[in-house]
């Protein structure tokens, strides 16, 4: 098996950005697969950065048995020994990304079909036969459509919808466990955290580095 791990960023990377690039390397190295930071807009120029994610779609990567794109805020959590390509599953779907999918489909009816797949952006674990299978249903005005509403997850929605991929067949397991916000509670069973500005819930907010070092205080991270 061969795989990789891919991140993207647009502009300098800043302090977190390094410190995450650094930790998805030493977690591909883990897992026994490669790994690539994706910069600039090398999948659509005139789509917003979140939507460049989408380039690990691209026939450049079908060397790969499988790919899995992680935000540039993500961590692994210290001690955790599972191997994402081990998984079986595209992506989270959780509550958040529940009442997103209501909200996109009800604004984008007649493209989206709630019988199919939403997964939140933040990571996507996807095996070649699936790769190829959603990029078959990329049509460039459409993801217009989608670039300031919902972003690379309405276009992967959508994608999901041409190609009949079903929810069920397709969540990563364990809820939160593959994209744990660093708010949210249960942080200590988390595989991969993401790493937000919120310190609750509810509130209230501070820098992301900020919350990074006390999730490495905790041991954590």
């Amino acid at each position: 098996m061969k795989n990789i791990i891919l991140q993207h960023y647009t502009g300098e990377l800043g302090e977190l950005e390094k410190l995450s690039k650094a930790n998805m390397e030493k977690y591909a190295e883990f897992c026994g697969a490669e790994y690539r930071l994706i910069s600039g807009n090398l999948f659509r120029e005139n789509l917003s950065p979140p939507c460049q994610k989408l380039y690990m779609l691209d026939p450049v990567f079908d060397e790969y048995d499988k790919v899995c794109m992680v935000d540039i805020d993500m961590f692994m959590r210290k001690g955790m020994t599972e191997n994402i390509f081990d998984v079986k599953g595209i992506g989270m779907y959780a509550s958040v990304q529940q009442k997103l999918k209501r909200q996109s489909h009800s604004r984008f009816n007649s493209m989206l079909d709630t019988d199919y797949a939403y997964w939140g952006g933040a990571i996507y674990n996807l095996t070649r036969q699936q790769r190829i299978k959603l990029r078959q249903g990329i049509v460039d005005f459409e993801m217009l459509k989608f670039d300031d509403n919902y972003q690379d997850e309405g276009i992967m929605f959508r994608l999901a919808t041409v190609a009949k991929i079903t929810q069920e067949e397709s969540t990563l397991p364990g809820d939160y466990k593959w994209c744990h916000c660093s708010y949210r509670e249960g942080i200590e069973n988390a595989a991969l955290i993401h790493v937000r500005t919120k310190i609750t819930p509810s509130g209230p907010k501070r820098t992301k580095i900020e919350n990074y070092h006390d999730l490495v205080a905790r041991e954590l991270i």
